[in-house]
C-alpha cells in the first residue's frame, strides 16, 4: 500500500505541473478486496448435503388463551430468527371437555367443570435437518406450564382440520339430495 501512495503522490505532482509534456502513466490494477477472501467455485460442491424436511407442523395445546398466544409468536419469530420459513399459522376452535365429579361412592354429582382447550398450529418448510433439532430444543426449553408441544410432518388430515365446515351449507346439499339431486346440463 505505501509504494501505490508514493506513486499517486508524484503523478499528482506532475500534474500540478503544467509546463510540462503531458506524461501518461498507468497504475497496476489490484482486483483484491480486502474485506472477502477468494474462494474457488468447486469447494461448494464438497459441502454437505444437509437433508431438509418437506413440511413440519409445531401444534400447540393450552388451557390457557393468552399464554397460547404468545408461545405462538414466540415459536413464529424463534423460527424466523433461525432463517427457518413460516409458510403457515392457523388456530383450530377450542374442545370443550366437561368434567364431572362425583361424590364418593355415590352418583350425585359434586362438582361440574367446564374446560377449554385451545390449539395454534405453525406450519415451517424446508427446514434443514441440523435446524429442526436446534428449534425444537429451543421450545422444549421455554415451554410455558400447562402447554403441549407435538411436532408432526404435514398431513391431509391437518389441511382438511384447518378450515371450518359450513352447516348450512351441509344441510342445504343434504336437502338437495334428498330432493333427487342437482340437475345436469345437457
Amino acid at each position: 500500500m505505501f509504494p501505490t501512495k508514493c506513486l499517486a503522490q508524484q503523478c499528482f505532482k506532475l500534474a500540478r505541473l503544467s509546463h510540462l509534456k503531458p506524461v501518461k502513466i498507468s497504475f497496476p490494477i489490484v482486483f483484491r478486496h480486502y474485506s472477502s477472501v477468494y474462494e474457488p467455485e468447486y469447494l461448494d460442491s464438497l459441502k454437505p448435503d444437509i437433508p431438509e424436511y418437506e413440511e413440519i407442523n409445531v401444534q400447540i395445546k393450552g388451557y390457557d388463551f393468552a399464554v397460547l398466544e404468545s408461545f405462538q409468536k414466540f415459536v413464529h419469530t424463534t423460527a424466523e430468527n433461525m432463517n427457518i420459513e413460516v409458510s403457515d399459522g392457523w388456530a383450530l376452535p377450542p374442545q370443550i371437555i366437561n368434567i364431572k365429579r362425583f361424590t364418593q361412592n355415590s352418583e350425585n354429582i359434586e362438582a361440574q367443570f367446564t374446560l377449554n382447550v385451545y390449539e395454534r398450529n405453525i406450519q415451517v418448510v424446508d427446514v434443514p435437518t441440523n435446524k429442526l433439532s436446534l428449534l425444537i430444543e429451543v421450545i422444549e426449553d421455554s415451554l410455558p406450564a400447562g402447554v403441549k408441544v407435538s411436532i408432526h410432518k404435514h398431513t391431509e388430515e391437518h389441511e382438511v382440520l384447518k378450515y371450518i365446515p359450513d352447516n348450512e351449507l351441509k344441510m342445504l346439499k343434504d336437502q338437495l339430495e334428498d330432493m333427487g339431486g342437482a340437475r345436469k346440463k345437457k
